[in-house]
């Protein structure tokens, strides 16, 4: 999945309450929802390791 503004691969961020996808290089964030349709199998097994009970 790459960034609308610059182009680049984003990267998973897990804040406090939820994982959003940022673009190492501008910064722009963007809701998982904008990419539902892309996500894959890889990407899934990744997310599957992110803590969501934090809170």
């Amino acid at each position: 999945m790459e960034c609308e503004a610059c182009g680049l691969d984003l990267t998973a961020y897990r804040g406090c309450q939820e994982v959003t996808l940022r673009c190492p290089q501008c910064g722009k964030e963007y809701d998982l929802n904008t990419f539902a349709q892309q996500m894959d199998d890889e990407f899934e097994e990744e997310m599957g390791f992110v803590p969501m009970d934090r809170i």
